[in-house]
């Protein structure tokens, strides 16, 4: 069964694999459970100290999409446009009156309205045109925290994901196909799915009846699974609340640097809950995460709030601020590296769906 350990894994073995994710696992467990004891004790240096000595035990994944940010030059275009249509706004109503009152500049006069309105056009095009780059590098950074992790999506999923409409997704990612942000980015057939490394692709097209069955059903399944149960909506307002409260952590925080780490912290817990959503068999999965990481992260952002407003500040304080600060990069490190073994192993499931369909459309006599 080679597709089963090479069709999404990069040929790396489904033992080793198994035996990576479970290190990992452990690890993040330790970690979680050192920050624990570290907020209820108080002991935060050596918190510190414990977190620095886990091993860091990662499974390589190869970066296909990468971050656009937008040039700083835009805003200034777009500042300077604005300067040139009000100069060219304040001098059309001396050219009306000169053509009104002067036979003499008359013609003068409506070349330069002709001229201004030319130039006010020219900048409103301009204008638009940064603006229309503005959104759409906030929009394919979100793409981003999704696609980073995953090597197929659906565009469905992503659109959900990023509250963008489908079709707005798939000419932002063609745009980032073409301009090398994902260079090796491909669409399935009738867009249904994105892909982002030729590697996949190759193996996509080798398969791809197997595989446009496969995410048809994936389609149709979330369509039917539409509407939340009461379990799962119970779910995902208290994963809800813990995103809430990382939020006002970071809202009350106003040092620039935590603010930073904390918005990768929302971000990969958002993700979390995310494909929970999309994917609600995957519910069982949370109970640690729910029960145990989450809260110990709240009690570590209660921590260092509680430490930031005392009116007293002293170098012990400040000192223990540090702390806390590396152990919230500690988890951050931690949460995401889980988020990145949730989909290694959801893409194994995937191969194996991929797998087992293959051998009933062979069975039924359809083309694969």
């Amino acid at each position: 069964m080679e597709i089963l350990n090479n069709l999404f894994s990069g040929g790396k073995p489904k033992e080793k694999y198994d035996t990576v994710k479970d290190e990992y696992l452990q690890e993040v467990q330790e970690a979680v459970d050192i920050v624990n004891n570290g907020v209820e004790n108080g002991s935060f240096s050596e918190m510190t100290e414990r977190l620095d000595k886990l091993p860091s035990v990662n499974i390589s994944r190869d970066k296909y999409v990468f971050e656009y940010n937008c040039p700083i030059t835009n805003t200034w275009s777009v500042v300077v446009c604005i300067l040139f249509i009000a100069l060219c706004v304040y001098y059309v109503p001396i050219y009306i009156g000169t053509i009104v009152y002067s036979d003499t500049f008359k013609m003068s006069a409506l070349v330069g309205i002709l001229v201004s309105a030319i130039v006010i056009a020219i900048n409103f095009i301009v204008i638009a045109e940064k603006f229309c780059e503005m959104h759409f590098n906030k929009r394919y950074n979100t793409y981003v925290k999704d696609l980073k992790f995953k090597n197929i999506e659906l565009i469905d999923d992503l659109a959900v994901y990023s509250k963008v409409e489908p079709e707005k997704v798939i000419k932002d990612l063609n745009k980032a196909v073409k301009t090398k942000l994902i260079p090796q980015g491909h669409f399935g057939k009738d867009n249904l799915i994105f892909i982002a490394s030729d590697e996949v692709y190759e193996k996509y097209k080798d398969k791809q009846a197997v595989y446009d069955r496969y995410y048809r059903k994936q389609v149709e399944e979330r369509l039917r699974m539409k509407e939340r149960t009461k379990e799962m909506q119970a779910i995902m307002d208290q994963g809800q609340g813990y995103i809430d409260k990382i939020h006002e952590s970071n809202d009350i925080i106003k040092d620039k640097i935590i603010s930073q780490k904390l918005d990768r912290m929302e971000n990969v817990v958002s993700m979390i809950f995310h494909e929970v959503d999309v994917n609600p068999q995957n519910a069982d999965k949370l109970g640690m995460f729910m029960n145990y990481y989450l809260p110990t992260t709240e009690k570590l952002l209660e921590a260092y709030i509680e430490i930031d407003e005392k009116q007293i500040k002293g170098k012990s304080l400040e000192k223990t601020k540090k702390y806390i600060e590396g152990a919230i990069d500690k988890i951050i490190d931690s949460f995401e590296g889980l988020l990145d073994k949730f989909y290694h192993e959801k893409e194994m499931d995937i191969a194996a769906d991929i797998s087992a369909m293959e051998i009933l459309m062979k069975q039924d006599g359809l083309s694969v």
